[in-house]
């Protein structure tokens, strides 16, 4: 994958993300082959494998490029709420994307980017984060509840504000959501 600074490369492999999100919306993922979104595009393959290996490759960029666009806007480490707000935006300023993703089923690759993200993202603060003992684990772990959230929220057509979305992620992610279930189940006995 092509990762300089050329405007003209740049502008390319934009079109080609752009392409192949407009493919997805008229067909299964599956079913596009890399001579369609050439066609579409108006641009040669060799244009094509000068900036990716394959269609897969073009569809992490476009996810690798969202989610670089808004952690490259961080200047430093952010709260938890500033991080999971900086993620809820990502899902509410793509709904394109999002809806796409749904349609095809492709949270795997979704949930693998995420993990990248975020790994890139703390190794930028804390160069080789990612060797500390059990990161591995705690990034897989957030990583599968964001992208399994994301996914919930846009099967289910929700309409939460982005303030909404943060709190529900924040009282899961701080471990409050453990706490009001057993404020529930005693207050349950309390009713009885």
């Amino acid at each position: 994958m092509y990762n300089g600074n050329n405007p003209t490369a740049i502008k390319s492999q934009q079109w080609l993300t752009e392409t192949l999100l407009e493919l997805m919306e008229e067909k299964p993922y599956v079913d596009i082959t890399i001579m369609d979104i050439c066609k579409k595009a108006d641009l040669s393959r060799q244009t094509f494998y000068n900036y990716f290996e394959s269609k897969d490759e073009l569809f992490r960029f476009l996810l690798r490029s969202t989610y670089e666009r808004k952690l490259t806007s961080l200047t430093e480490i952010p709260s938890s709420n500033e991080a999971i707000s900086s993620f809820v935006s990502v899902v509410r300023d793509n709904p394109r994307m999002v809806n796409v993703i749904v349609k095809n089923n492709m949270g795997n690759l979704v949930s693998d980017e995420i993990f990248n993200a975020i790994t890139r993202f703390l190794n930028r603060f804390v160069p080789d984060f990612d060797h500390q003992p059990d990161f591995a684990y705690h990034v897989v772990l957030l990583s599968g509840a964001l992208t399994h959230f994301m996914l919930y929220y846009a099967r289910n057509n929700e309409q939460l504000s982005e303030k909404e979305m943060t709190k529900i992620l924040e009282t899961f992610l701080s471990g409050k959501i453990f706490k009001l279930l057993r404020a529930s189940k005693y207050l349950k006995k309390i009713i009885k």
